[in-house]
């Protein structure tokens, strides 16, 4: 049976780390709230963005933007994968790793070559082990300069794009639904399709000002950018609404914890206590019965 000492220091030791835990959750739930704000403002915009790019593209042939052009047997996939860089996030990277790692054995087999892109320390982690193909990586992504990685990102994806070396890229991430709830999305950014099956005889085309081509070199890659943008600010927002439910979480568990101990340090203190006594009463005994003879 453990010393009172030690069950009172363990006891200090869980409401140390109970603290950390609770200044930790409450960090994320600041955090949270920023990214939800910014992340609530861009959806709409995000949304009107694809809507606005899917119209023209149904108006447009392949021939006309690099960006529309369509393989007919796409060989090369590049996946772009985003996770945190930190953990203590409960399952946010390790779920993520799990069904992407699925989707691999299951989804990829018509491929011929997968490259991947990782923004975040923990993707990239687990798979570079694995001796995948890695076009580019980054890490050290927050609020303050998720914008201008995504618009380096997507010219990069662009460029590869163009010159031939992928033939689809599917942007990997976890979308925010809740607090409580994070799902993981595969988007296919490139090569921009639409949803024109049985729509092309009634479609009125636009008129462009000034020239249709300027207007497409300027939305098209635009659109890829937003999109890398979007998902990243979804991931970021999972990341803060995971990491606050982990802390949450484990203060409980720490909680729970303490009473456990506080209980067993009580019934020890009673238990040495009841031996003392029982000491005592021994002796008294004893003096008393040694006296009368």
């Amino acid at each position: 049976m453990a010393s009172l000492r030690q069950i009172k220091t363990k006891i200090s030791s869980v409401k140390g780390t109970s603290r950390i835990m609770s200044a930790m959750k409450l960090i994320s739930a600041v955090k949270l709230k920023r990214a939800q704000d910014l992340l609530v403002a861009y959806r709409p915009y995000s949304d009107a963005y694809q809507d606005t790019t899917m119209s023209v593209a149904k108006r447009c042939d392949q021939k006309w933007h690099p960006l529309l052009r369509k393989s007919d047997d796409p060989k090369k996939l590049h996946l772009v994968f985003v996770t945190s860089d930190r953990g203590l996030c409960g399952s946010f990277n390790s779920s993520l790793i799990r069904k992407l790692e699925t989707y691999l054995v299951t989804d990829t087999k018509s491929y011929e070559e997968v490259t991947f892109s990782f923004l975040g320390r923990r993707g990239r982690d687990h798979f570079e082990r694995e001796g995948i193909s890695v076009a580019s990586n980054y890490t050290g992504i927050t609020e303050r300069n998720y914008s201008q990685i995504s618009e380096k990102v997507s010219e990069e994806l662009i460029r590869e794009f163009i010159k031939g070396d992928s033939d689809e890229v599917i942007l990997v991430y976890n979308y925010f639904k809740s607090a409580l709830t994070q799902e993981i999305t595969y988007e296919k950014v490139l090569p921009i399709e639409t949803d024109s099956e049985g729509e092309d005889e009634t479609l009125v085309d636009y008129l462009y000002e000034p020239k249709r081509k300027g207007i497409l070199n300027v939305l098209l890659p635009q659109y890829v950018q937003v999109r890398v943008q979007r998902a990243i600010q979804e991931s970021m927002t999972s990341e803060h609404a995971a990491r606050m439910t982990a802390m949450e979480n484990a203060t409980s568990n720490a909680n729970d914890v303490i009473k456990n101990l506080t209980l067993l340090y009580n019934k020890t203190r009673q238990a040495m206590i009841t031996t003392e006594l029982m000491d005592i009463v021994n002796g008294t005994e004893a003096l008393s019965k040694g006296g009368s003879e």
